[in-house]
């Protein structure tokens, strides 16, 4: 079953509760796993993170984030109107954890949308950034 949505919400932290909300209402209708489930939440909402405290987003300017489920994959698109920034490129790994006091704050949100998705795609269109990423159903 095909099932698609989108939502823009205003660039702050507090907002991002409308993500979470949109993806509850579409994994049920789309009958994902509950591990598909997490990992789209977290790929979406580190991303939409980033793009508030790193994207120099114009805060008068909504993020939109479109999802398509069907039953082969899940294809998300989130765009804004922050600088240029491609994350499929010139991305470092973040290091490594020994422990929670020696780690690094940061550089995760992008690592995990390329660990937890199986295509990423990133263009400029009219002054905004739009990153697909793809996320397969099948094995």
């Amino acid at each position: 079953m095909s099932v698609r949505t989108s939502v823009e919400f205003m660039p702050e932290i507090g907002e991002l509760e409308v993500i979470q909300t949109t993806i509850g209402s579409i994994s049920e209708q789309g009958e994902w796993t509950p591990d598909l489930t997490y990992q789209i939440e977290l790929i979406v909402e580190e991303l939409c993170i980033n793009v508030i405290n790193h994207g120099e987003v114009d805060g008068t300017q909504p993020i939109r984030v479109e999802i398509e489920s069907d039953v082969d994959f899940v294809k998300i698109e989130i765009s804004d109107n922050g600088r240029a920034f491609d994350p499929t490129k010139d991305v470092a790994t973040p290091s490594q954890i020994t422990s929670i006091e020696n780690s690094e704050i940061g550089g995760w949100g992008v690592h995990l949308a390329h660990t937890f998705s199986d295509e990423m795609h990133y263009r400029r269109v009219d002054d905004k950034n739009c990153l697909t990423l793809v996320k397969r159903r099948t094995g």
